[in-house]
């Protein structure tokens, strides 16, 4: 997606929203998300929240097309065993450092090294990175493996501040700094995380609102009741038994994709009101 306003955030449906409307948008989840550090989360939550916080090295489409983030083309040596990736230019992480391949060999190093880190099995069949240039990375793997790009395209392909990783360990997910079009404001444990617009973001001019609220609501009921009021925009895992009330409810649309893994496939809902328009931009 050439960047959804929130990135596949209901595992697929990307969101765009008219300048006229309110500047915020308020996102009701199921529950509240880990730990905002991708070496360290493994919650199905925290990864719809990364959707909106961190970019990755590519994207999957509801059609399960892998296609350009932070890596602009990617190619496999003839033996399956070097990935070559070329990286966008011109991205800048929040705290102001520059993203490129030093940045990336970093992130590779520290999410097989962390000892807390949740990603070493998945890195498990890389043997080193080969920083050849100063937007080129290289992947040496032990044997051919096709799965490391599905990594890359999860929390495996998101890309933190080495400088902010290194000032705080393990303490980095209180205070996270990535790369996407939404930088951390705030967080309050059980109640809302805040993010507001990067103006520095590489595609900064396709983001049309100012900030994202991600709220908590454990109760499904008290979701929609929230929707149906207009306290939010959306709210993320539809009750199965709400599900044709609302879709009677020409207010509102329902929106469902799988997820594209086979690890995680499943399905999920969001619904929003039907003025907020969703796409899916190629």
């Amino acid at each position: 997606m050439n960047k959804k306003l929130l990135v596949g955030l209901m595992l697929g449906v990307g969101l765009s929203i008219t300048p006229a409307l309110a500047a915020d948008l308020r996102i009701a989840l199921n529950s509240d998300a880990d730990m905002l550090d991708p070496d360290q989360s493994r919650t199905f939550v925290g990864r719809i929240v990364y959707a909106s916080l961190c970019d990755k090295f590519i994207d999957i489409t509801p059609e399960l097309k892998m296609i350009p983030q932070l890596a602009t083309s990617w190619s496999w040596s003839d033996d399956g065993k070097t990935l070559t990736m070329e990286l966008r230019k011109g991205v800048t992480f929040h705290d102001g450092e520059p993203f490129n391949a030093e940045a990336v060999a970093y992130n590779i190093k520290r999410s097989m090294t962390l000892p807390e880190s949740k990603r070493k099995f998945e890195f498990t069949p890389v043997e080193s990175t080969e920083v050849t240039g100063e937007y080129e990375i290289k992947f040496h793997l032990k044997n051919p493996d096709a799965t490391l790009m599905a990594q890359l395209a999860d929390r495996g392909g998101i890309m933190i501040s080495p400088k902010a990783a290194e000032a705080k360990g393990t303490n980095f997910a209180a205070n996270p700094v990535y790369s996407d079009p939404f930088k951390f404001k705030e967080r309050v444990a059980q109640d809302r995380i805040v993010l507001t617009k990067f103006d520095k973001y590489w595609n900064a001019d396709q983001i049309h609102f100012d900030s994202v609220t991600l709220l908590p609501i454990l109760d499904t009921t008290v979701r929609l009741a929230n929707l149906r009021s207009g306290d939010i925009d959306m709210l993320e895992r539809l009750a199965a038994t709400d599900i044709a009330s609302t879709k009677a409810d020409s207010k509102l649309k329902v929106e469902a994709a799988t997820g594209p893994r086979p690890r995680s496939a499943r399905t999920s809902s969001c619904v929003r009101p039907c003025h907020i328009r969703s796409t899916v931009k190629p």
